[in-house]
């Protein structure tokens, strides 16, 4: 088949779509082409690309351009990642009056979601939330099939959609991609690891105070904070003060197959994004990454966490964010007692190889896909 990847909300090199799904489909024998609307930058074979914050201001414009796309490509089977996409493989579909293409909606956001109600005025969102949850119904009838990559997420469509045909696609790592490090004695040198926006709401500052406050505890120990970001450099020196066995250390956000092979380096991942109503539901697709490094973790309390991964504390913590006394008595646990953080290295990484990786599910996408 002719299978195409219409991608409204992600980069054409993310890494659930073209390191595993598209490659998936292309080891099956498929042909493959991605069309993304987030870069003007192509730098693969059936890579489409332009940049709609630059040149398609406009929802209808976006639409246009990926239906010009998919007139070029010819898909016999589209997969998309937004309303905006599947309107447009629906026009695509219209127009070629082939009513044997399938169109898949791939859910990884919520839509809508936190980011589309950006007005001062509660009635406002309010009329736009509903507005937009309308077409996110709408859109359902429009689809043959969902591939959900989570419980909160596919709970809307399970509801209206019952007798559509479905898959559960989890955000399990790549085991092929991820380098594992030996693990060493984090009492003498512990690094922290942090990836993620320079910002309050992304949890970069309680990471930051949490580090501050481990290496106040523990003066002998030469602790570095790695931060990888794409936000702005500058953000970072508010805090002028660092005690002197703390290190910032911070890099721009890499290539997916150079993140890899350098991120599993660090000895601890934080991650303490704001538990709001909206986070608390999504699961973070680079816990699964850290699983795979084999190494622990302390994560904000999320509903989502508990709920996809029960197993979540024989690696790892699950804490208030807003406590960094406490996130920093937890580090310190690691640093006291090796033993634990053994433990707790070796069962995320038994945990990521018996069962949360891509492997275990990339089999049944397939089949999905072929099985139309």
């Amino acid at each position: 088949m002719k299978i195409a990847f219409v991608l409204a909300v992600h980069l054409p090199d993310d890494d659930r779509v073209w390191y595993q799904q598209a490659a998936a489909l292309r080891k099956a024998g498929h042909e493959v082409a991605v069309v993304s609307a987030k870069t003007e930058h192509a730098d693969s074979q059936n890579v489409y690309c332009f940049d709609n914050k630059k040149h398609f201001t406009t929802r209808k414009l976006t639409m246009t351009k990926f239906a010009e796309f998919l007139k070029q490509i010819q898909p016999d089977t589209i997969i998309c990642d937004n309303p905006v996409s599947i309107l447009a493989a629906r026009e695509y579909k219209k127009e070629s009056k082939k009513k044997s293409i399938k169109i898949y909606y791939d859910i990884t956001e919520f839509y809508p979601s936190k980011i589309h109600l950006y007005y001062n005025s509660f009635f406002k969102n309010l009329l736009k939330y509903c507005l937009l949850y309308c077409v996110s119904i709408y859109v359902g009838f429009l689809v043959d099939g969902f591939i959900f990559g989570e419980y909160y997420k596919a709970k809307r469509y399970k509801k209206w959609f019952f007798w559509q045909r479905s898959v559960n696609l989890s955000y399990f790592a790549s085991l092929e991609h991820v380098r594992k490090f030996p693990e060493k004695y984090i009492k003498q040198e512990c690094n922290i690891f942090y990836a993620g926006d320079l910002t309050l709401r992304a949890g970069y500052y309680d990471c930051l105070f949490s580090a501050i406050k481990c290496a106040k505890m523990f003066p002998k120990t030469k602790l570095a904070l790695n931060i990888v970001t794409k936000s702005a450099m500058l953000e970072c020196f508010f805090l002028t003060e660092l005690p002197p066995n703390l290190k910032v250390k911070i890099q721009k956000f890499l290539p997916f197959k150079e993140f890899c092979q350098t991120f599993g380096k660090s000895d601890i991942f934080l991650d303490l994004r704001a538990p709001d109503a909206e986070n608390t539901r999504c699961l973070p697709i680079k816990l699964f990454y850290y699983m795979a490094a084999g190494r622990p973790v302390i994560y904000s309390d999320l509903n989502a966490i508990r709920r996809e991964v029960p197993e979540i504390q024989e690696f790892g913590f699950l804490l208030n964010k807003k406590n960094t006394n406490k996130i920093a008595e937890k580090i310190a646990c690691y640093i006291n007692n090796p033993q634990l953080y053994t433990q707790h290295c070796t069962r995320a990484g038994e945990l990521a190889e018996t069962k949360y990786n891509w492997a275990k599910i990339e089999k049944s996408f397939v089949e999905f896909i072929e099985n139309e």
